[in-house]
C-alpha cells in the first residue's frame, strides 16, 4: 500500500500545474477607487459596489507577492469593507455595518488565518470563523466537512471518531447548541455520526464558541456551533456536483433578477449501490459488537443468513434570498436530513429471525429578515420551525414458538422566533436588545411485547412540553482599540419547572502590545433539554441516547460556570494561542451519563474541569505547520457513586496533541497530520458474583483504569484543474489516507455476562476499535 501512495503522489506532482498569480503593489494615498480598478486589471476582476462605499477613503499600502485573497483581507482590515465572491470573476464589496451581534472589525491583532485559510479568530468576541470555501486542505479531509474540520481546534475532541460527536471543554454533544440558518439541530450526523449532515458547498460561515457566548445565545452549557448557508445573490447561475467513496451530492444557485435568488442542494450515500472499501471500514468501526456485526448469533458456530441489508443517508436545502434594496435583507431556509436503516438475519438451524429497524429525521424551516434603519439601528427577526424524530423497532422470532418485539420512538417538535435590536451609541460603544421565544414538545416512547413471558411486556411513554421566554442585553465598549469589553445579561423562563434563570456573562479584552493581547471572560449557562442513556435497546448497540426535558427532580436543569483567561501573540507569521479554563456543571445525573455500575443506578452529581488549551502556528510562504495541545482535568462528584468520592470523567482525555502540516503548490495540495491522545477512562469488570437476583457483574473502582494510548497519522491531497478554456468550469480530485499505519487504537472498553458452550455465565470483555487503514476518493465540477 505504501507504493501506492508514493505513486499516486508522485503522479499528482508531476501533472502540468498553474500557477496562482501574485503581484507587487504599492499605493500611497491612492483614493479606494483608483485600487479597486488597479486590482481588476492585474486579476481580471470585476468588483460591484455602491459609489458611496469609496467616497473619502485612501489607501496606503505596500506588499510585494500578494494574492488576491491576501489583498482583500488586507483591505477588509484597513477600511471596514467586505468582500464577497460571486462568482470566478466577480466580487461584492460592502460597508461594514456596527452591530451588536455581528461581526465588527477593530484595527487591532487580526488572526486572519488561525489554522490555515478559512479559519480566523475573531476580535469582536472570543469566536472562531471558519468559511468551507476558502478552507484549506486539512488532514484527512478531501472536503471541508462542517463538523470534522471543528476538531483540528485545542479545546475539541471527538473520543467516538465521528463528525457529530464533540466534546468542548469537557461538555458532552448535546451540550452544545448547533444552529443552522436559526434552525436548532438535534442530529448533526449522517451513519452513527461519521459524516456531518450539512453541505459545506452550500455553508458561508461556521461560527465556533467555546467560551465567552454571546448573549443571544442560550439553552445550551457547553459550545456554540453557528451554522448560516449561502445568502447573497449571483449574477449569474452556479452550480456543482461531486462524488466520493461514501456519498454523492450536488447544489445549484440561481438568481431570478438582481434581487432574488434560490439555492438548493442535495446529497446522498451512494452505500447502497457501490460497497466501496471506504464505506466497508466505516461499517466496521460503527457496527463492531452490536446485533448487526454478529448477525444475532447466540453462539459462535451459528450460521446466520442475512434477509435485509439496508443503509443509506441523505439531506436537502433549499434557500429562498430576497434583497429588495439596501436596508432590507429577508431569507426562507429549509433543511431536510434523514437516515435510515433495515437489517434482518436468519439462523435456518432453528428457524430464528431478527430484523432491526431505524430512522432519524431532522428536518426544519427558517424565516430570517434584517431591516437596516440608518448607519446606527438595525433589527434582526427570526422565526424556525424544527422537527427531530427517531423510530426504532427490533424483533426476534422462531416460528410457533416465540416472538417479541421492542419499539422506541424519540421525537421533537421545537417552534420558536426572536427579535433583536441593534444600536451603535457612538464610534466606542453599542448596545443590543433581544427577546426570544421557543416552544418544545418533547416525546418518548418505549414498549416490549413477548409472547413468552408477558409479565415482562411494558409500555411506557411521556410527553411534555417547555416554553421558554428569554430577553437579553448586551453591550461594547472599544476605546481607543486599547480596550475591549463585552457585557451582557441574559434571563430564560422555563415553563416546564416555573422557573426563572439569570445569566451574566462578560468578556474583558485589552492590547499590551502591537502583538500581544490579554483576554478574560465569565459566563453562566442554563440548559433544559438533554439526552440521557436508556439500557433497552443496548442488545441493538447503537443510538442509545434520548431527548428529555428538565423536570427538577430525576432530570435537573444543567447549570454551567465558565471562567477563562488567555494570550493572543501574532508576528511575523507566528501565531501563538494560550487559554485555561475553569468549568462548573451541576445538574448531570446517572440517566445523562449512563453509568452501568452505580449502586443506586439513580444519582444526581457535578463536575469540575480545568484545562488549558495552546496553539502554536508558523506560516512561511506557502507552507503552514500548527501544534495544537489540550490538557484537561474533568472529575465527576456523585452522591450514591463512588462513596461520593471524585472519579474521572467518562470522556476525560487528559492529554490530546496534534501537529499538522499544510503544503500549497500551485493548484496542488497536500496535508499531513498526527493525532495522538489519553486513552480515555473506564471501569474494570474483575468478575461474575451470584445474587439473589441472578449473575450479576463485579467492577473494580469506577473510571479507575485507562485505556491505551490513541495515535494516528492522516494524510490528503487534491488538484484543482480547469475544465473549459474560459476557466467558468473548474474540476478538483482529491485523495485522503486515515490511519496511514493502520493502528489498532481502542475507543471504549465494556464488559457483559454470557452464557458459553457448557452453560456457565463467564465475563466477557467488549472492546471497540478506531478505524483501519480508509482510503477515499474525490471528484468534482463546479461552474
Amino acid at each position: 500500500m505504501n507504493y501506492k501512495v508514493l505513486a499516486l503522489l508522485f503522479f499528482f506532482f508531476s501533472l502540468n500545474l498553474i500557477s496562482q498569480e501574485k503581484v507587487t503593489l504599492e499605493y500611497s494615498n491612492v483614493s479606494l477607487s483608483e485600487v479597486f480598478k488597479d486590482l481588476e486589471e492585474k486579476f481580471k476582476i470585476k468588483f460591484s459596489y455602491n459609489s458611496e462605499l469609496v467616497n473619502n477613503r485612501i489607501i496606503n499600502l505596500k506588499r510585494q507577492d500578494y494574492l488576491l485573497e491576501d489583498i482583500l483581507l488586507t483591505l477588509e482590515e484597513k477600511v471596514a469593507i467586505s468582500f464577497k465572491k460571486v462568482s470566478k470573476r466577480y466580487y461584492t464589496a460592502k460597508s461594514k455595518v456596527l452591530r451588536i451581534t455581528d461581526t465588527q472589525q477593530l484595527q487591532e491583532i487580526l488572526i486572519k488565518e488561525y489554522l490555515t485559510t478559512g479559519i480566523s479568530k475573531k476580535n469582536e468576541d472570543a469566536s472562531i470563523s471558519l468559511m468551507p470555501k476558502k478552507l484549506g486542505i486539512l488532514p484527512g479531509l478531501t472536503e471541508p466537512d462542517v463538523l470534522q474540520s471543528i476538531q483540528l481546534l485545542p479545546g475539541v475532541q471527538s473520543p467516538t471518531e465521528t463528525a457529530s460527536g464533540l466534546f468542548i471543554r469537557g461538555g458532552t454533544p448535546d451540550q452544545n447548541l448547533i444552529l443552522w440558518d436559526g434552525i436548532k439541530m438535534y442530529h448533526s450526523g449522517h451513519f452513527f455520526g461519521t459524516i456531518s449532515a450539512f453541505n459545506p458547498y452550500i455553508t458561508d460561515e461556521i461560527k465556533l464558541y467555546k467560551s465567552g457566548t454571546k448573549a443571544k445565545y442560550g439553552n445550551r452549557i457547553s459550545g456554540v456551533i453557528d451554522i448560516t448557508s449561502d445568502n447573497y445573490i449571483p449574477q449569474k447561475i452556479e452550480g456543482g456536483a461531486g462524488i466520493n467513496m461514501t456519498h454523492a451530492d450536488v447544489f445549484l444557485k440561481a438568481p431570478l433578477n438582481d434581487k432574488v435568488a434560490f439555492i438548493l442542494s442535495g446529497r446522498r450515500s451512494i452505500t447502497d449501490m457501490f460497497n466501496t472499501e471506504t464505506f466497508k471500514n466505516l461499517s466496521q468501526r460503527v457496527f463492531q459488537e452490536t446485533k448487526i456485526s454478529d448477525g444475532n448469533k447466540v453462539f459462535e458456530d451459528d450460521e446466520v443468513l442475512t434477509t435485509n441489508d439496508l443503509f443509506n443517508f441523505k439531506d436537502f436545502t433549499f434557500k429562498a434570498v430576497v434583497k429588495p434594496n439596501e436596508n432590507n435583507e429577508i431569507s426562507i431556509s429549509n433543511l431536510f436530513t434523514n437516515n435510515k436503516l433495515d437489517y434482518g438475519f436468519l439462523i435456518e438451524e432453528f428457524d430464528e429471525a431478527s430484523s432491526d429497524k431505524l430512522e432519524i429525521t431532522n428536518q426544519g424551516s427558517s424565516f430570517n429578515w434584517n431591516h437596516k434603519y440608518n448607519n446606527a439601528l438595525s433589527h434582526d427577526f427570526n422565526a424556525y420551525y424544527s422537527k427531530f424524530d427517531l423510530e426504532y423497532v427490533g424483533s426476534n422470532n422462531i416460528t410457533n414458538e416465540f416472538s417479541d418485539e421492542l419499539k422506541k420512538q424519540n421525537t421533537i417538535d421545537d417552534f420558536g422566533l426572536s427579535f433583536d435590536t441593534n444600536l451603535v451609541l457612538r464610534e466606542s460603544a453599542s448596545i443590543g436588545l433581544g427577546y426570544q421565544f421557543s416552544s418544545n414538545k418533547v416525546n418518548y416512547g418505549l414498549s416490549f411485547m413477548d409472547s413468552e413471558s408477558p409479565e415482562e411486556n411494558f409500555d411506557e411513554s411521556n410527553e411534555s412540553t417547555n416554553n421558554a421566554h428569554a430577553v437579553y442585553f448586551d453591550y461594547k465598549y472599544n476605546k481607543s482599540n486599547k480596550w475591549l469589553i463585552n457585557a451582557g445579561l441574559r434571563a430564560n423562563y422555563f415553563s416546564v419547572i416555573d422557573r426563572i434563570y439569570v445569566e451574566p456573562r462578560v468578556q474583558v479584552e485589552t492590547r499590551l502590545s502591537s502583538s500581544l493581547k490579554y483576554r478574560v471572560s465569565v459566563e453562566n449557562l442554563h440548559q433544559a433539554v438533554s439526552q440521557v442513556v436508556e439500557f433497552n435497546t443496548q442488545e441493538f448497540g447503537l443510538e442509545d441516547q434520548i431527548w428529555v426535558l428538565s423536570d427538577d427532580e430525576e432530570i435537573p436543569v444543567l447549570s454551567s460556570t465558565q471562567f477563562t483567561s488567555g494570550f493572543l501573540f501574532n508576528k511575523k507569521g507566528w501565531n501563538i494561542d494560550l487559554e485555561a479554563y475553569y468549568k462548573k456543571v451541576r445538574g448531570l445525573t446517572s440517566f445523562t451519563l449512563g453509568f452501568e455500575v452505580a449502586n443506586d443506578f439513580f444519582s444526581k452529581g457535578e463536575s469540575d474541569v480545568f484545562g488549558l488549551d495552546l496553539l502554536v502556528k508558523k506560516k512561511i510562504q506557502n507552507y503552514r505547520t500548527w501544534l495544537s495541545y489540550s490538557f484537561i482535568n474533568n472529575d465527576f462528584t456523585f452522591d450514591n457513586i463512588n462513596s461520593g468520592n471524585e472519579f474521572s470523567g467518562n470522556s476525560d482525555i487528559t492529554h490530546h496533541f496534534t501537529w499538522s502540516h499544510t503544503y500549497e503548490w500551485n493548484q496542488f495540495n497536500i496535508s499531513l497530520g498526527w493525532n495522538i491522545r489519553t486513552g480515555i477512562p473506564y471501569t474494570k469488570g474483575v468478575g461474575i458474583i451470584d445474587t439473589p437476583e441472578g449473575s450479576v457483574i463485579e467492577y473494580d473502582v469506577i473510571n479507575d483504569s485507562r485505556l491505551p494510548d490513541y495515535h494516528r497519522l492522516d494524510v490528503s491531497t487534491t488538484y484543482e484543474f480547469n475544465v473549459s478554456k474560459n476557466e467558468n468550469w473548474k474540476g478538483k480530485i482529491g485523495f485522503s489516507l486515515l490511519n496511514i499505519y493502520n493502528k489498532n487504537n481502542l475507543l471504549s472498553r465494556t464488559y457483559e455476562s454470557r452464557q458459553d458452550s457448557n452453560g456457565d455465565i463467564v465475563l466477557r470483555e467488549i472492546n471497540k476499535s478506531s478505524i483501519g487503514l480508509t482510503p477515499n476518493l474525490i471528484f468534482r465540477i463546479e461552474f
